[in-house]
């Protein structure tokens, strides 16, 4: 049997301060805004890389508290995204900070709250899921989304 080829598995992060502003990162391959996260690691859990990959972009540390969402490449365009050849899946967590040590890293430029209705140019992808975590905080209720 051949290696499988499957898609990539990348993890972001929807974390509201008392503002209720979402914090989003300036992404350094494309001076794009985005939610905090990034590819899985082999050897860690998805909610394991949803805070690594916060940490490692803003200096937050957080603790994962549900899941949001299942996201699928193929229900978006690729504008911006260099590897257009790959599909990926993207899990979307809802975290909250538990230690605050803000610095970018060689993938972020910048680090900054945004209101709901005060938005950046975003990375690809990254808008549904934004309005996916606005709208579960709006309704408790709103089940998981699964692409």
């Amino acid at each position: 049997m051949p290696k499988p080829i499957t898609p990539l598995i990348g993890c972001d992060t929807f974390i509201l301060n008392e503002k209720s502003q979402v914090l989003l990162i300036r992404r350094s391959d494309s001076d794009l805004w985005a939610l905090p996260g990034g590819f899985n690691d082999l050897g860690e859990t998805p909610a394991e890389c949803g805070a690594r990959e916060c940490l490692e972009e803003t200096g937050y540390e957080i603790k994962i508290n549900e899941l949001l969402g299942v996201f699928s490449s193929k229900k978006y365009e690729y504008v911006h995204y260099q590897w257009k050849d790959n599909e990926m899946v993207h899990i979307l967590f809802r975290g909250t900070v538990t230690g605050v040590f803000p610095k970018t890293s060689d993938e972020t430029k910048e680090i900054r709250w945004f209101a709901k209705d005060d938005f950046p140019e975003l990375f690809d992808g990254h808008q549904k899921r934004i309005e996916l975590g606005f709208k579960k905080l709006a309704n408790p209720e709103t089940p998981p989304l699964f692409e």
